[in-house]
């Protein structure tokens, strides 16, 4: 331990602070364990075939977490969440600080000088089961999509995974197993993501267990790409009601929709827009708390306004779109490496359709464009010039592997890609 003063378990939270080290542990589909799903993927705590998650519970690696956050240190595996609030928006930190508020003094109070925490009790669940996925987005890779195995075989020659992680593996599925049994009444919120979780069989498993023992009051949170509401003998909308029921905001549902029509079926390969489009609408017929939840990139960072029109003509409300999602991994992707004239030309489209919207509408949506432009006006982390060519390197290679053309997918976009030089002579290990 450093000899920087840690604070006194009981004080006052520091600014840093965040709860889910005493209330969550997330895991992925290869057994992986992080301190939440917002670390980064080389930062695992540990991986449920070597321990368990009690076990992992207080590794130097979480107990180095929570002296940070219970001094007012900011820790580099938090830089996602710093990052949103210097933007101006709600971060993962500070909606799970309010969640939870109620938890802070008991569980600060459990906690030794060193960050070591006495009571193991996972409140909050985040246990990815299976990267099995319907699509193959842009942004994303193997170890959470089944069907990037396609690619990665198809076009890298190889991969590092099985085509499909599916009940991760025996030890690691009976650990989460035992643990969703033993503590199935004590559960407030459960994360379900993937992969995509209304494909996998734990996913319904889990939402029997909670009606059979009662445990209607927790908190389910979706994060879908909305391909499908049903799923061989299970139809979702039946089996959330018992939940909304007992309290509306209980279910809510974050579907994965960053564009419409073409555009999402480019930056999200698998998309069928239509369907997408009937589920969404079904959701909002039935009263669910559905929201759209944007990935925004240099794939759909021209398009937002028509996405958020068509959102509205579908009926949903202008306070379920959230944009709050500017893709920073890969590097390349970010909407920060754009030129500055098509960086002027988005501004000034944002702000056209800001003046086309109702004074409600506008107070909700001008802060999230106002956001996107912090981004997009920030200084790129490595060479722009570099990530620029790691760009047209990546979307070429993907484009020919998937039969697809980014020129005439994006034409107001073609003239700076095909305008970006020397990527022909680049691989793969030069952007990773």
């Amino acid at each position: 331990m450093d000899n920087q003063k840690v604070a006194n378990p009981g004080d006052k939270i520091s600014e840093s602070f965040c709860v889910l080290p005493w209330i969550h542990l997330n895991t992925w589909p290869n057994g992986n364990v992080y301190p939440c799903c917002l670390t980064d993927w080389r930062e695992e705590i540990g991986n449920l075939k070597d321990n368990t998650l009690e076990e992992l519970w207080n590794v130097d690696k979480m107990k180095e977490l929570r002296r940070y956050m219970l001094d007012g240190r900011k820790h580099d595996n938090c830089r996602k969440c710093f990052q949103q609030e210097e933007h101006g928006l709600d971060s993962t930190r500070t909606s799970s600080n309010r969640h939870y508020e109620k938890h802070i003094p008991e569980i600060t109070k459990n906690t030794r000088p060193d960050g070591h925490n006495d009571d193991f009790k996972l409140l909050y669940w985040d246990f990815r089961f299976s990267n099995l996925c319907n699509m193959k987005c842009r942004m994303c890779g193997s170890f959470l999509s089944s069907k990037w195995w396609e690619d990665e075989m198809k076009i890298f020659g190889g991969s590092e995974l099985p085509k499909a992680i599916i009940n991760v593996d025996d030890y690691s599925k009976k650990e989460i197993s035992w643990y969703l049994d033993t503590f199935i009444h004590d559960v407030e919120e459960i994360y379900f993501a993937g992969g995509e979780p209304l494909l996998m069989e734990e996913h319904y498993y889990i939402l029997e267990k909670l009606v059979e023992v009662g445990n209607l009051d927790v908190r389910l949170r979706y994060n879908t790409n909305l391909g499908y509401l049903k799923f061989k003998k299970y139809d979702n909308l039946e089996l959330w009601k018992p939940f909304k029921e007992r309290d509306y905001g209980n279910v809510s549902i974050f579907a994965s929709i960053d564009g419409i029509g073409k555009v999402a079926e480019y930056s999200r390969n698998g998309t069928k827009w239509k369907t997408i489009e009937q589920n969404l609408v079904k959701c909002i017929e039935h009263d669910f708390n559905i929201h759209i939840s944007a990935t925004t990139s240099i794939f759909t960072v021209w398009e937002i306004p028509e996405l958020i029109d068509r959102m509205l003509e579908l009926g949903l409300p202008h306070y379920r779109i959230q944009l709050n999602n500017v893709l920073t991994n890969p590097w390349y992707y970010h909407i920060n490496i754009l030129p500055d004239d098509l960086k002027s030309k988005i501004k000034e489209r944002y702000i056209k359709h800001l003046e086309g919207m109702t004074d409600e509408v506008r107070e909700t949506i001008k802060p999230k464009y106002d956001s996107i432009f912090r981004f997009m006006d920030e200084t790129p982390q490595m060479d722009v010039e570099m990530l620029r060519r790691g760009f047209r390197f990546m979307t070429n290679l993907l484009d020919k592997g998937r039969d697809e053309n980014f020129e005439e997918t994006f034409p107001y976009l073609a003239d700076w890609y095909t305008s970006i030089t020397d990527w022909e002579n680049m691989n793969l290990n030069d952007i990773k």
